[in-house]
C-alpha cells in the first residue's frame, strides 16, 4: 500500500512539473555571426585589391554573408556591427557600411560593404575588422571552424606578382614587374593572363593591344612606360 502512495505522490509532482513548463517562453536574444560563402571563402580574412580585381572605377562592394543562430523574427530587426579599434581602415575613406538590417524570416543574409579606392591605397594596405556588436535585439551567435564572431578585410590598391606567373608568361609577355602588371590589368580589364585560362589567339590579341597601348603611351607622352625598378615596360 506505502508502494503505491509514493508512486502516486512521484507522478503527481511530475505531471505537475510538465504542466508548468508547458507555459515557459524563451526571451533570449537571437544571435549573428559571419559565416563562410560570397566573397568570405577562406576562414574569417578577406584580401581585397582593386588593382588584381580589375576594378575600373572608384568603389566596389564585397558581400559577406551573417547567419542567424535562434529563431526568425517576423519582422526586420536592426543589427550592430562595431568596427574594431584595431582597424587601420577609415570609415568615409576606405570602406562604408550600408544599412544593419536583418530581414523578416531570414536565417542568412549576404551583407554588402563598400569599399572605396583611396589614394594612399597604392603605398599603403588598410586593414578593417568588423565585430558583431551587443544590442538589445542581438547577441554574437554560435561559433565554429566556418562561423565567426568578426572579420578581416585587407584593402589595397596595389599588385603583387600572381602565383601563375611562370617561363611561359615570361616569354609571351617579357619579365615580369609590379608596374607591367598593373598597366596589363587596366589596359585589358583582366587580372589572370595565365596561360592555362587563356588560349594561344587571345594571348596573340593581348599581346598586341597591350603593345598598341604602349606605343600610344609614348606618342602622347614622349618618352616610353616605365615600372617601378626605372625600367622600360615592353611586351
Amino acid at each position: 500500500m506505502m508502494k503505491k502512495f509514493y508512486l502516486f505522490t512521484i507522478l503527481t509532482i511530475l505531471l505537475h512539473g510538465c504542466a508548468k513548463n508547458e507555459h515557459i517562453t524563451y526571451a533570449e536574444k537571437n544571435g549573428l555571426s559571419f559565416t563562410l560563402g560570397s566573397d568570405l571563402t577562406t576562414g574569417d580574412s578577406i584580401v581585397f585589391s582593386f588593382v588584381t580585381n580589375a576594378i575600373q572605377g572608384d568603389r566596389d562592394t564585397i558581400w559577406v554573408p551573417i547567419a542567424l543562430t535562434g529563431v526568425p523574427a517576423q519582422s526586420d530587426e536592426p543589427f550592430q556591427l562595431l568596427v574594431a579599434a584595431s582597424s587601420t581602415a577609415q570609415e568615409g575613406v576606405h570602406f562604408k557600411l550600408t544599412e544593419t538590417v536583418f530581414p523578416a524570416d531570414k536565417v542568412t543574409i549576404d551583407y554588402p560593404i563598400i569599399l572605396l579606392r583611396s589614394s594612399d591605397l597604392i603605398d599603403e594596405t588598410r586593414k578593417l575588422r568588423l565585430e558583431i556588436a551587443e544590442s538589445d535585439l542581438y547577441t554574437v551567435g554560435s561559433l565554429s571552424s566556418d562561423s565567426f564572431a568578426g572579420i578581416r578585410i585587407q584593402i589595397s590598391d596595389q599588385v603583387i606578382k600572381p602565383s601563375w606567373w611562370g617561363f611561359a608568361e615570361d616569354y609571351y609577355y617579357g619579365p615580369y614587374s609590379n608596374g607591367k602588371y598593373r598597366f596589363m590589368i587596366e589596359v585589358c580589364g583582366i587580372a589572370d593572363f595565365s596561360s592555362t585560362v587563356l588560349n594561344y589567339p587571345q594571348i596573340l590579341n593581348y599581346r598586341e593591344l597591350l603593345k598598341s597601348a604602349l606605343m600610344e603611351y609614348e606618342k602622347e607622352n614622349g618618352k616610353p612606360l616605365r615600372d617601378e625598378n626605372d625600367q622600360i615596360i615592353t611586351i
